[in-house]
């Protein structure tokens, strides 16, 4: 039985991007949207739109930029980091109030399945030919040192 039927929904014919075969990432369809799922040592960390672009800076001088997308909510835009999840959660302490590591089972919408309800995308999109994703750690690092510069 495969996740579509599990959950009732119905896969559009034709994606950009298989997300589960090219990278492995836990992905379902839920109303007809394309979602991400937090977990499985995978993680993201959700930052504020006008933080995000300081710490995208801070991600390409370390050398380890990764996939994020810009996702619309109805607190405001957020840019979406995905990450390697390396360490446990009381590293994530000490981060301006604002942003926020998303919990394990926490679906994050993915671009590309060309529906209305298709609002997120890829600021910085995945590469197949670079599969790794940059650690929780590194990413913390780069939204502290934002914080100091702004």
């Amino acid at each position: 039985m495969s996740v579509d039927h599990d959950l009732g929904t119905k896969r559009p014919s034709s994606t950009p991007m298989d997300y589960r075969r090219t990278f492995g990432w836990p992905v379902h369809w839920q109303n007809g949207t394309l979602n991400f799922v937090i977990g499985a040592g995978i993680g993201a960390v959700a930052v504020p739109r006008a933080r995000a672009e300081q710490v995208l800076e801070n991600l390409a001088r370390q050398g380890c930029r990764g996939p994020a997308l810009h996702v619309p909510t109805k607190h405001g835009s957020v840019v979406i980091f995905l990450v390697e999840a390396d360490v446990l959660g009381s590293d994530a302490d000490f981060l301006p109030r604002d942003v926020r590591v998303l919990t394990a089972g926490t679906s994050v919408p993915l671009p590309g399945t060309h529906g209305p309800a298709d609002l997120a995308r890829w600021i910085v999109p995945p590469d197949p030919h670079q599969r790794w994703l940059p650690s929780l750690t590194a990413v913390l690092a780069a939204i502290r040192s934002a914080g100091r510069f702004r």
